[in-house]
């Protein structure tokens, strides 16, 4: 699982629990109750003609008398870009034309970033003069103190440490051990266990020369029930494998599927348009493996004047 999906479910499932750790007035101010996921923000309005999706749009409602609704956007960043404030302003734009409602924009970064808490600005500037300025909050997890969050009563903090600074720490293994503890002691239910053992594992790596020494202290009779968690995790995991290999196994087959039915209609189309083709010609066709490179032929038969116009020629 790709680390950018890892997170998105990890916000989808915890929402809340990460706004309370890091804008907990913010979280006082929402009622999750009647929190909803919209799955289909995506747009094709940038300036450049590509899609994009957020990574994260949630409707809550407001703690006040009206209930008013409001988005929160959180986009997930591994590391600082330049261009990546105009995307948060662009989205920021996008949303409210399609929804007319408050938006609470977050960012949050895998790595770098300022430190800790912080503000992000997009500017827009004409004769010297700021015409525009977009501000959202930013979570830099890097910047924090992992030990510092792993001692908090939170099992969605122990996890997140896992993202965060160890520097200096003397006994990284037993601060491994503690946030896979603290998940384990959470009284939460399996599913919800599995996605932040899932951080933890993803993003707290061992060293090759670490692990023989976290697998004993892992196997201390204090740590069983956390050793029990995490063999089951592994048996999980080795099933969504199998399970995404044989998905995997059934796309392939049918995108093989589709490239074998356009390279016919290429075959067919530049036969009829060029007459018979010759056998070099007909064998680059059915050797083409990009269903995008088959579609770009198609288009360019229709305009092309001979075999060669298309660089099927001999």
């Amino acid at each position: 699982m790709g680390h950018d999906q890892i997170f998105k479910d990890f916000l989808r499932a915890f929402l809340k629990d990460f706004l309370e750790l890091f804008f907990p007035k913010v979280e006082a101010r929402l009622d999750f109750g009647d929190l909803r996921f919209l799955d289909t923000e995506s747009f094709t309005s940038f300036p450049e003609g590509s899609s994009r999706a957020a990574d994260i749009v949630a409707e809550v409602r407001r703690r006040n008398r009206a209930r008013e609704i409001l988005l929160v956007h959180v986009e997930v960043q591994a590391e600082r870009r330049r261009t990546f404030r105009k995307r948060m302003f662009e989205y920021f734009t996008l949303l409210w034309m399609r929804h007319r409602v408050s938006i609470f924009p977050v960012a949050v970064y895998l790595r770098g970033g300022p430190a800790t808490l912080g503000e992000e600005r997009f500017v827009i500037r004409l004769f010297g003069r700021e015409q525009l300025v977009f501000r959202f909050p930013v979570v830099a997890l890097a910047r924090f103190d992992a030990r510092g969050y792993v001692e908090k009563d939170s099992p969605v903090a122990a996890a997140l440490a896992s993202l965060m600074s160890r520097r200096g720490d003397r006994a990284p293994l037993n601060l491994r051990v503690s946030m896979m503890e603290r998940v384990e002691q959470s009284g939460l239910d399996e599913a919800r266990k599995f996605l932040l053992l899932t951080l933890i594992e993803t993003y707290f790596e061992l060293a090759e020369d670490e692990r023989p020494k976290f697998e004993r202290l892992l196997s201390r009779e204090r740590y069983r029930e956390v050793k029990k968690m995490q063999l089951t995790w592994v048996d999980k995991m080795k099933e969504e494998g199998r399970k995404e290999g044989r998905q995997e196994g059934r796309q392939e087959g049918r995108q093989e599927g589709q490239r074998e039915g356009k390279r016919e209609a290429l075959l067919r189309l530049l036969t009829s348009k060029f007459g018979p083709l010759p056998e070099k010609t007909a064998s680059r066709v059915r050797a083409i493996e990009s269903l995008e490179q088959v579609d770009r032929y198609l288009d360019l038969v229709l305009v092309a004047s001979s075999l060669a116009d298309m660089g099927l020629g001999d």
